[in-house]
């Protein structure tokens, strides 16, 4: 099996538009020697700058009678028309769509992508494939809020996997149920992304545990209103400056002593939480 990163552009070709109609499934024209059960990552070029799906390779060699007629999804008609009948295709099956910006152009860099990417890339580099496998667990998902696939309708959650590396499982439902009981505000800061930001604000929070879960090792049951709480990206950043990690009681605590140190109001929207007080040293 072979990793590979391949790049979209939406005003050539509208890839999420061809596979929606097409149950999932997109043909790619073949200009490299994809395999049968493959991964692809397809990476959203500019303004996106982010992996947006994981696929399978299903086919390949496909010709032109065999590929589904995508010419309504291609926006650049004469790079369609120029190729026509000429290549072979591959078809791809989307396994899953990432709706988080967790492996953007940022993230590959950190994580061993040289440079801008323009052609479909091959993956060999253990760094790189450990991230594309694993993007949520690697980028520390403590600090990171992310939402997993739901299993099913129990909410357990810490159960141990044997993969590449060890993975603690979370579930969306948790986080669903967390913010309908207790909303959409910073329970540290005081922060509600709407009114700060209008509209787009409107449903952001990130939702903390208050007990790691990789402190646990064991699956256990999960009570919404004891285990999780919902707090801005930037207090649940600063929970997360020491481990373990700060309880909520704490940070308020130093949010206020900082607050009227430099003699601003604790649940100032202006002020960043991790502009309040530096990193404590070790």
């Amino acid at each position: 099996m072979k990793y590979w990163i391949v790049p979209s552009n939406d005003h050539i070709f509208r890839i999420g538009d061809a596979m929606q109609a097409q149950g999932g499934l997109v043909d790619w024209r073949m200009s490299n020697n994809f395999s049968i059960g493959d991964i692809v990552f397809v990476y959203k070029t500019k303004p996106e700058q982010c992996i947006r799906y994981r696929m399978e390779i299903k086919s390949v060699g496909l010709s032109i009678d065999e590929a589904f007629n995508q010419e309504q999804y291609w926006t650049d008609k004469d790079i369609y028309y120029s190729g026509l009948g000429s290549f072979k295709y591959a078809r791809f099956r989307l396994l899953e769509e990432y709706t988080d910006d967790i492996m953007s152009l940022h993230h590959l860099h950190e994580h061993g992508v040289l440079g801008n990417i323009q052609g479909v890339m091959q993956c060999k580099s253990e760094e790189v494939l450990e991230f594309l496998l694993h993007p949520y667990e690697t980028t520390n998902n403590d600090v990171f809020d992310v939402d997993y696939p739901e299993d099913d309708d129990n909410l357990y959650e810490g159960a141990l996997i044997k993969v590449m590396a060890n993975k603690y499982e979370r579930n969306q439902k948790a986080r669903r149920e967390c913010v309908a009981k207790k909303g959409y505000k910073c329970l540290v800061c005081g922060r509600d992304f709407e009114d700060t930001y209008g509209e787009i604000g409107k449903g952001f929070i990130h939702v903390h545990h208050l007990t790691p879960i990789s402190s646990i090792g064991k699956e256990y049951q999960l009570d919404i209103d004891r285990d999780l709480v919902p707090v801005c990206p930037n207090c649940h950043y600063m929970l997360h400056r020491k481990n373990p990690p700060y309880t909520i009681e704490e940070l308020k605590e130093k949010l206020e002593d900082r607050a009227k140190k430099i003699e601003i109001t604790p649940y100032d929207n202006s002020i960043a939480a991790d502009e309040l007080f530096p990193p404590e040293k070790d």
